[in-house]
């Protein structure tokens, strides 16, 4: 499954402006992660979008936009060259559309030669799930346990199934991470004023 992953510098420079274009790389929750400020925002649990089970939403997604494919980069890693230079590839991915939920799945858990423990299912914990058209992003933070999808229209989410706007169920997502599962003030205006959809 390596192959979809970006083994070329200069390709990688593309995409890393494409990504820079959409969200605040150095950002993280509950900052304003998107430049973009597109109307909607939409959420889902971590765990659930670097799954196989959200293969078929990711492409649904994808097609709506008519996307050839959808770039997923992990941000979290400051040393993306000494990935490269580990492993002679990078970890963003091109993943074309065509592809299963298992081969998306076998993405996730692919692992440079001898190193298992450096799969993106085990290492991410800052991935951006986005659009090559720019009409679409998915930023998720292990951290927080949390995925969240910026769309301009509302109707682009109906069929999306779980996804769900910023809501109790949303906050008590996140409050598991917190001390006896309650989000601190600070965080969670913070956090409301920069997602709630308007």
């Amino acid at each position: 499954m390596n192959h979809y992953f970006i083994d070329h510098p200069k390709e990688l420079k593309v995409y890393q402006s494409m990504i820079n274009s959409l969200c605040h790389v150095d950002q993280t929750l509950p900052e304003q992660v998107f430049k973009q400020r597109k109307k909607y925002y939409l959420f889902e649990e971590f765990h659930w979008v670097l799954s196989d089970e959200s293969w078929e939403m990711l492409r649904s997604l994808a097609h709506h936009y008519q996307d050839e494919f959808i770039l997923m980069a992990v941000l979290d890693n400051p040393e993306i060259n000494q990935f490269y230079d580990d492993f002679e590839y990078f970890n963003w991915i091109k993943i074309p559309l065509h592809i299963t939920a298992e081969e998306y799945l076998s993405i996730l858990t692919d692992y440079p030669k001898h190193s298992k423990n450096d799969c993106i299912m085990n290492i991410a914990s800052r991935v951006v799930w986005a659009s090559p058209t720019l009409k679409w992003a998915i930023y998720g933070e292990r951290e927080f346990e949390i995925c969240i999808l910026e769309i301009d229209h509302p109707d682009v989410g109906k069929p999306l199934g779980s996804w769900r706007p910023l809501d109790d169920v949303v906050l008590d997502w996140i409050s598991v991470v917190f001390y006896e599962q309650i989000i601190p003030d600070e965080f969670k205006n913070k956090f409301i004023n920069n997602y709630a959809s308007y």
